[in-house]
C-alpha cells in the first residue's frame, strides 16, 4: 500500500513539471508555435439589433446601478457620521463616567454644629467663629467700660495661662508700687525695653489698652544718654489713689470671657429617624495637637501594660480617656416618645441636664427620674456625661416619680400630668 501512494505521488510531481524531454535535446532551438487565427463570421442584421438591445438594456441597468451606488453611498456616508457621533458621545461618557459621581446622599444632621453663647452679647456664636466675635466684642464694650474690657482681653485672646498670670502680676506690681509710693517719679514710669517689662508685658495683647485705661501715656525721656520712651503716670493721676487700686482689684478679679454652649434645643416628634444620631465634625474630630497625644497615650499604654500599676494609677488614666469627646447631644425621651434635645459638654454634670430639662416641663415643680437605654437609673447629679458613657451622643428615658404620681392621680384622677412640654416649645 505503501508502494502505491508513493508512485501516485511521483506521478502527480511529474505531472506538475509540465512536457518532458530528452536529455540530448537542445531544447533552446525549440520556437513556439503561434496559433493561427480563425476568421469570424460577419452577424448577421437581426444579431446585430439583438445586440444593439442587449447592450441599449446593459448600460441602463449601469445608469441604475450608479443612482443606487450613489444614494447608498450617502447613505452609508450618513450612517458612518451618525456612528462617530455615537462613538464620540460614549467616549466623553466614558470620560464622565471614570470622574466619582458626587450624589448629595449624606445624612441630614442632628445638630447643624456647636455653637455657643457670648456672655457680654447674649448672641450664639458658631464655634469657628468664636474668636472673632470674641474679639469684636471686647473691643466695642471697650470704649464704655475700659479697664474692665482691657483685662478681659488680657485674660481672653491670649494663650498660655502660666504667661497670662505673669502679665497679671507684674502690672499688678507696677500700680501696687505707686500707691505705696505716690510722690516717687520713678515708680510712675516704665521703660518700654526693660527686659523684665519685654518679657512678662510687651508681648500680651491688651496690656497697652490698660495702662491706657489706667492713665499711662507714652512720652520720649532721656535715659542713659539716650532718649527712650516710657509709659508714663500722671501726677494728677496719683493725687486719685482709690481709682488706681480700683483698677488693681479689676485687674486682680477679672477672669476669662466663658461662653456657654448654645443648647439648640429641638422638640423631635416621634418618627422613625428620630433614633438615629448623625453628628457633626466637631464632636468628636480631633485637631493635630490631639492626635499626637492620642498617639503618644497609645504608646504610653503600650509600656504601662507591661507594668504593675496602682489603683490610683489606674484612675488617672481612665480620667484621661474620659476627655476624648468635647462635647455630646442629650436626647430625653418622655412616655409619650417625643424627645427633648439638647447639646452639652461632655465635661458638664449631670445636674446640667436635669436644670435643662426642668426648665422645658409644664409642670416644672415636680420630681422625675432620667435613666438610661439600659434602664439605669441616673442620680449621681455631680457625675458628667463622660463619665456615665453619654458621650457623644444619647437617649435618655424621662418619667415622673411614681411616688408623688400615685398621690397626685389619686387626687386629680389617673389622666393627670399627661402632659409634660410647655406648649411653646411644641
Amino acid at each position: 500500500m505503501k508502494k502505491f501512494f508513493n508512485k501516485v505521488k511521483t506521478e502527480v510531481t511529474f505531472k506538475k513539471a509540465g512536457e518532458g524531454h530528452k536529455l540530448t535535446e537542445d531544447t533552446r532551438t525549440k520556437a513556439v508555435q503561434p496559433r493561427t487565427a480563425t476568421e469570424r463570421a460577419h452577424p448577421s442584421q437581426g444579431a446585430q439589433q439583438a445586440g444593439a438591445a442587449a447592450l441599449a438594456r446593459l448600460e441602463q441597468k449601469d445608469q441604475s446601478k450608479n443612482k443606487r451606488t450613489s444614494s447608498a453611498l450617502k447613505a452609508a456616508a450618513r450612517a458612518e457620521a451618525a456612528e462617530r457621533e455615537a462613538s464620540s458621545n460614549s467616549n466623553s461618557t466614558q470620560v464622565k463616567s471614570a470622574e466619582p459621581e458626587v450624589h448629595d446622599c449624606a445624612p441630614v444632621l442632628s445638630v447643624s454644629g456647636v455653637r455657643f453663647i457670648c456672655p457680654l452679647s447674649g448672641q450664639s456664636v458658631p464655634k469657628d467663629g468664636l474668636e472673632a466675635h470674641k474679639r469684636e466684642c471686647i473691643v466695642t464694650y471697650l470704649i464704655d467700660t475700659p479697664v474692665k474690657m482691657s483685662v478681659t482681653m488680657i485674660q481672653s485672646l491670649n494663650k498660655g495661662r502660666e504667661k497670662v498670670q505673669v502679665c497679671v502680676d507684674t502690672l499688678k506690681k507696677y500700680l501696687d508700687n505707686i500707691i505705696a509710693n505716690p510722690t516717687e517719679e520713678k515708680y510712675r514710669k516704665i521703660r518700654l525695653s526693660n527686659k523684665a517689662f519685654q518679657d512678662r508685658v510687651a508681648s500680651m495683647e491688651g496690656h497697652e489698652e490698660f495702662l491706657q485705661a489706667v492713665g499711662f501715656t507714652l512720652k520720649e525721656l532721656p535715659h542713659q544718654d539716650s532718649v527712650e520712651t516710657f509709659w508714663v503716670l500722671g501726677e494728677d493721676k496719683c493725687e486719685d489713689l482709690d481709682s488706681v487700686k480700683v483698677s488693681v482689684d479689676i485687674l486682680t478679679t477679672t477672669e476669662p470671657l466663658r461662653f456657654k454652649v448654645d443648647r439648640m434645643m429641638q422638640v423631635l416628634q416621634p418618627t422613625e429617624q428620630v433614633s438615629a444620631f448623625h453628628l457633626p465634625d466637631a464632636f468628636y474630630n480631633l485637631t493635630t495637637e490631639e492626635i499626637k497625644r492620642e498617639q503618644q497615650q497609645r504608646t504610653d499604654a503600650v509600656q504601662k501594660s507591661f507594668q504593675l500599676r496602682t489603683k490610683a494609677m489606674r484612675e488617672r488614666d481612665e480620667q484621661q480617656n474620659l476627655r476624648r469627646y468635647n462635647f455630646t447631644l442629650i436626647r430625653v425621651r418622655f412616655p409619650d416618645n417625643v424627645m427633648l434635645q439638647g447639646v452639652f459638654r461632655a465635661q458638664e454634670k449631670l445636674s446640667s441636664l436635669v436644670e435643662f430639662v426642668r426648665d422645658a416641663l409644664i409642670s416644672d415643680w415636680l420630681p422625675f427620674i432620667l435613666s438610661s437605654a439600659t434602664g439605669q437609673r441616673l442620680e449621681e447629679d455631680e457625675v458628667s456625661f463622660a463619665e456615665l458613657g453619654l458621650v457623644p451622643a444619647a437617649v435618655v428615658n424621662f418619667t415622673w416619680d411614681p411616688s408623688i404620681m400615685a398621690d397626685i392621680a389619686a387626687q386629680q384622677g389617673a389622666a393627670a400630668n399627661n402632659q409634660y412640654l410647655k406648649p411653646e416649645l411644641l
